[in-house]
């Protein structure tokens, strides 16, 4: 095959077409190519009103192709989940195809879908032959006028010159661009996107920008930021390869929930209270309701909990801490936690209430949950301590007494027989919490130390 050398031209709008034969070096005639790559395009880009999906490499349009109407999904940043450059003919209904509603459903989630704009293209393909009727080149011309709110936003015309190297000469090469540039046409690298071409809100940041790489240095904003970042990442991936049939495991997005719960109540210190509860609530009830569902079922607390994590990304609700060193902050809350903890299990006896026993395993996991969360920060030394409060849950788990088994349940319809076994149930049920118990307080020094030793707290 041929080598071909790719020329593009940005050409003022209304500058009549180029006449670019010229037999003395042997560009015969032109030919103007059939309905396959001359036609006319009438497209309507579907959003939110702020843009969501343009914004994050998302174009959903509605497109009419001489006449015949077909949906447009291209989402080359997104694949494999999403497609790039795919069609779908339009139905009788004319709706949306349900597979492409929830695929772009995670990026506009809450928001309503409309058209925000509307795209008008003319294009043109020529080819350039020889006296023999051989191809030199083709010269492809889309003029596109851009519609927003019925208004004429801008025009613009784009030639794409595809010159056969093994056929055309320097000579003939020459000739064609320099006609093109006589008559007002710009040489440039490469067009702008469509995005670029409709201008702002489309033009504005993604909300799914990724997690950068975190420096050690970062402040305690920028480590947030990247946390939530990291989390929304990895839920967006879980999600999409659910409804894009990739993966059929819901319990993949349900431990990127149960994660990014588990992140926010280690930083309950910093985060906003109720910003951080209506979150915690959200995802709750999501994963209350995930069993028996699918991915298309997921409703407004699930698209609710993006939306709070965008906003997390963007601007962290973390007050005055925000300037401070993300290290140095982690630690400090670390060692503050660890103390609590450690105050409390010191305490802790075979004859202490069901209610301190109840608030030790909360400090337990409490700085749990923080380890796992600094393990971005600190690596190795709170994976350590991580696994030494891994023991010291199970242990403390185990010295819980079963809810509504504080005391014997009483029923006065029971005969003496029930009531006797009831009471032995019972009675068995305090006698291994009392034995688990006293695993744990002989257990406690050496997991003490173990905590102590990993993370330095003294």
């Amino acid at each position: 095959m041929a080598k071909q050398k790719v020329l593009l031209f940005e050409m003022p709008f209304s500058v009549d077409d180029p006449l670019l034969v010229k037999p003395s070096i042997g560009i015969e005639r032109v030919r103007l190519q059939g309905r396959r790559h001359s036609f006319s395009m009438d497209i309507t880009l579907l959003d939110t009103p702020d843009h969501r999906l343009l914004r994050a490499g998302v174009v959903l349009a509605h497109r009419v192709v001489d006449g015949l109407g077909q949906w447009y999904l291209d989402a080359p940043t997104w694949t494999p989940w999403l497609p790039a450059n795919a069609t779908h003919d339009m139905g009788a209904a004319g709706d949306l195809p349900q597979m492409y509603a929830s695929l772009v459903r995670p990026f506009r989630r809450r928001a309503s879908l409309g058209p925000v704009a509307a795209v008008t293209c003319l294009r043109r393909q020529w080819q350039l032959l020889d006296a023999d009727a051989e191809v030199l080149a083709t010269l492809r011309d889309d003029q596109l006028t851009i519609q927003r709110g019925g208004l004429i936003m801008a025009r613009y015309r784009e030639l794409t010159l595809t010159a056969h190297e093994g056929r055309t000469s320097r000579e003939q090469r020459n000739h064609l661009t320099e006609t093109l540039l006589a008559l007002g046409a710009t040489r440039v690298d490469q067009f702008p996107t469509l995005t670029e071409r409709i201008g702002a809100p489309a033009t504005g940041l993604t909300d799914f920008r990724g997690p950068v790489e975190l420096s050690p240095d970062a402040d305690f904003e920028h480590f947030v930021s990247w946390l939530f970042a990291r989390r929304l990442d990895r839920i967006m991936r879980a999600d999409l390869a659910l409804r894009s049939g990739q993966d059929d495991d819901l319990d993949h997005l349900r431990e990127e929930l149960v994660s990014l719960h588990r992140e926010l109540r280690s930083l309950s210190f910093a985060l906003e209270p109720v910003w951080r509860a209506e979150v915690e609530k959200h995802i709750e009830v999501v994963l209350t309701s995930l069993p028996g569902r699918t991915v298309h079922q997921l409703g407004d607390e699930y698209f609710g909990v993006i939306d709070a994590l965008v906003l997390g990304v963007r601007a962290p609700k973390i007050g005055d801490l925000s300037g401070h060193r993300a290290s140095d902050v982690l630690s400090q809350q670390a060692v503050a936690a660890a103390t609590i903890l450690f105050d409390r299990a010191l305490s802790l006896t075979l004859t202490a209430g069901d209610d301190r026993w109840a608030a030790t395993l909360a400090s337990a996991q409490q700085l749990h949950s923080m380890a796992a969360t600094d393990r971005a920060v600190f690596g190795k030394a709170a994976k350590r301590t991580e696994k030494a409060l891994d023991e010291c849950l199970e242990l403390l788990r185990r010295c819980q007494l079963p809810p509504g088994s504080a005391q014997p349940a009483i029923d006065m319809t029971w005969d003496a027989a029930t009531a006797f076994q009831e009471g032995r149930h019972y009675e068995r049920r305090r006698q291994e919490c009392m034995a688990n118990r006293r695993v744990f307080v002989d257990a406690w020094p050496g997991l003490e130390e173990r905590m102590r030793r990993n993370r330095k707290m003294s």
